[in-house]
């Protein structure tokens, strides 16, 4: 047997006979799966918007609604269909609202000078605005003008979605999402099943079940404010939270019902008061209006 074969057999047996003792082992030593250590936890995963919502309330508490406004944009592109997503949204309506009514965020306001002669009314008219807006943008407490005075003005170009599925009446701009509202009850006569557009035709303030005649300032914080639209016959009605809010605020009803509330209407949708008094200073007459029904 020459060198080479004698070093071919050495190879081959080596071969079979550590195959052999991998068997033999892995018979009397099975696999066992690695076993948690005890005590060790799990790490919950987080969304990073989670993070980017504490993030934009601290720019806003330092004053910084601007970069605050970016990031809450920039992550409910990201992430606007997470459930943490609710949350972002209210966060940007409030910074929204705090920057349209405020008078150190020139940005989309007009400054105007009032000229003999002027009226809230005309200026409003003239700038794409509404003279409720003018007045609490300015700290008016009323609407008499001397000329010379100086106005921010911004623009009130608005659209409403009741989006009855959801419970939410939502307000846009033309640059997107500005705020939402929740809808704390429903009571319509038949179900809404195809989108309905309309406008908001006009306002009207209720107290002890009677409507009060060009109410002052403090006569319409005192009453009740029902919105009209103008199809359908359809209310929008402010309640106030210990007047109840069921768990689903959808009811639909094919026979009369009477509230036991004079300043409530007998049908509509309701908003808690506060949010419908600050939703009519945001809309005016012609206000487009769209009616979702059902999920589409």
């Amino acid at each position: 047997m020459t060198k080479l074969q004698l070093l071919a057999v050495t190879v081959l047996a080596a071969f079979v006979l550590g195959g052999g003792g991998y068997l033999a082992f892995d018979a009397l030593h099975p696999y066992r799966p690695l076993v948690q250590t005890q005590g060790a936890e799990r790490v919950a995963y987080v969304p990073p918007i989670v993070a980017e919502i504490e993030r934009a309330r601290k720019l806003r508490a330092e004053g910084k609604q601007g970069d605050a406004q970016k990031l809450l944009h920039k992550q409910l592109r990201i992430s606007g269909k997470r459930p943490e997503a609710k949350e972002a949204r209210a966060l940007l309506g409030e910074i929204n609202t705090e920057m349209f009514f405020s008078t150190e965020v020139p940005f989309g306001k007009t400054e105007y000078v009032v000229k003999r002669g002027d009226t809230l009314w005309r200026i409003a008219r003239a700038l794409d605005s509404t003279p409720q807006v003018i007045m609490r943008t300015n700290n008016m407490a009323s609407d008499r003008l001397q000329p010379g005075d100086k106005l921010f003005v911004p623009i009130a170009e608005f659209t409403v979605t009741l989006d009855l599925p959801n419970e939410r009446a939502v307000v846009h701009t033309g640059d997107g999402f500005f705020k939402q509202y929740p809808i704390v009850a429903i009571n319509l006569r038949r179900a809404i099943k195809a989108p309905i557009t309309t406008k908001m035709k006009g306002v009207t303030f209720w107290k002890e079940g009677t409507m009060l005649a060009s109410p002052t300032d403090s006569e319409r914080a005192a009453s009740t404010p029902w919105l009209y639209l103008a199809s359908g016959s359809y209310v929008l009605y402010g309640v106030s939270e210990e007047e109840g809010v069921s768990e689903s605020a959808v009811e639909i009803s094919e026979t009369e019902s009477k509230a036991p509330n004079p300043d409530i209407p007998p049908r509509g949708i309701a908003l808690l008061k506060e949010d419908l008094v600050e939703l009519q200073l945001l809309i005016d007459r012609g206000t487009p209006v769209t009616i979702i029904g059902k999920k589409l």
